[in-house]
């Protein structure tokens, strides 16, 4: 047995699929920031997530799933399959929920739930330039409300 913590289970499992190279904007309220796409590691629903660029994403603060906020509509343009779903997604992780179609951004500390238990959800990126900017939009919609959030390929 390996002492190596690269290649146990969790970190295969839990980081394995975090690979790739395409980038997009995100741009929301006064802000913007910059996020790579796993379209290696994910590449079904980055492929369809890419294609769809670019896209208008009205959020609403999540209820059940702690610093993260979800589309308010359905967007029918990823796999129906689960790739790499998981239920703890990471500050900055951009989702997708194949089973209601919802695109949703992690901030900060989040567990995908609803009100009849855990959920899993689809990691396709991560941001990787102006995470506080956008911690702090997606904060604010709890009091403030709908918001937009933009995103399109570099």
């Amino acid at each position: 047995m390996s002492d190596n913590g690269e290649t146990w289970y969790f970190r295969r499992r839990w980081d394995g699929f975090r690979v790739g190279s395409a980038k997009v904007k995100l741009t929301f309220g006064p802000g913007e920031a910059i996020a790579r796409l796993y379209d290696e590691g994910v590449p079904e629903t980055c492929r369809k997530i890419l294609a769809s660029l670019p896209l208008v994403v009205p959020v609403v603060h999540v209820a059940w799933s702690g610093d993260m906020v979800m589309s308010a509509r359905s967007f029918p343009i990823g796999p129906r399959e689960a790739e790499n779903a998981v239920r703890l997604p990471r500050p900055g992780d951009l989702t997708w929920d194949p089973k209601f179609g919802e695109i949703c951004f992690a901030y900060g500390t989040a567990e995908a739930r609803l009100p009849s238990g855990e959920n899993q959800l689809v990691v396709f990126g991560q941001v990787e330039e102006g995470l506080d900017a956008l911690a702090a939009y997606c904060r604010a919609r709890r009091f403030e409300g709908l918001g937009e959030i933009r995103m399109e390929a570099l």
